[in-house]
């Protein structure tokens, strides 16, 4: 009976510009607690700064890009997307500060309304057209929330952007 070595190379991560944190290697078997350990970092800076700010994450992600590597499943990058929802923000406050995220806004969901209505007007299909006016309906229902300052819960704002997303 032939037994194969296993093989476990290093692997070499380095930080997007302005990214905090360190850009050490680690092994294939445990690359994806590294880029796990990094993302999660990421989203509690996100976290900590719209509490700082006075709003929350209504939805976040991390994203691992996994690849066969030596004999292992490695995690080779990964990427965090979060949404977050700043009360009482004007517009101009907005444009001014950093872009790190993505604001949930009633503008972000007027013009996301705008978009499925125009795919709506040029889908044939039933079942298409009746998916599209379900999310627009939610979307709507999400937006007239945000509007009248309702405190709307984490998760369920979430689920509806993950809905039309």
């Amino acid at each position: 009976m032939k037994v194969s070595a296993i093989s476990n190379p290093m692997l070499g991560y380095r930080l997007d510009p302005g990214e905090p944190g360190l850009s050490h290697g680690a092994p294939a078997s445990r690359s994806v607690l590294r880029v796990l350990s990094q993302e999660l970092s990421n989203y509690y800076a996100f976290e900590r700064k719209a509490q700082k700010e006075g709003g929350y994450i209504i939805y976040g992600g991390i994203y691992l890009d996994l690849r066969k590597r030596g004999s292992f499943l490695a995690a080779v990058a990964g990427k965090t997307r979060v949404w977050m929802y700043i009360p009482g923000k004007s517009d101009q406050d907005k444009e001014n500060s950093e872009n790190e995220g993505l604001k949930v806004d009633t503008k972000h969901v007027s013009e996301k309304i705008r978009q499925l209505q125009l795919k709506l007007q040029i889908e044939d299909d039933p079942v298409k057209r009746e998916e599209l006016e379900r999310q627009i309906l939610m979307l709507e229902i999400a937006k007239n929330a945000l509007q009248f300052g309702m405190n709307f819960p984490k998760y369920l704002l979430g689920i509806l952007f993950d809905q039309t997303a």
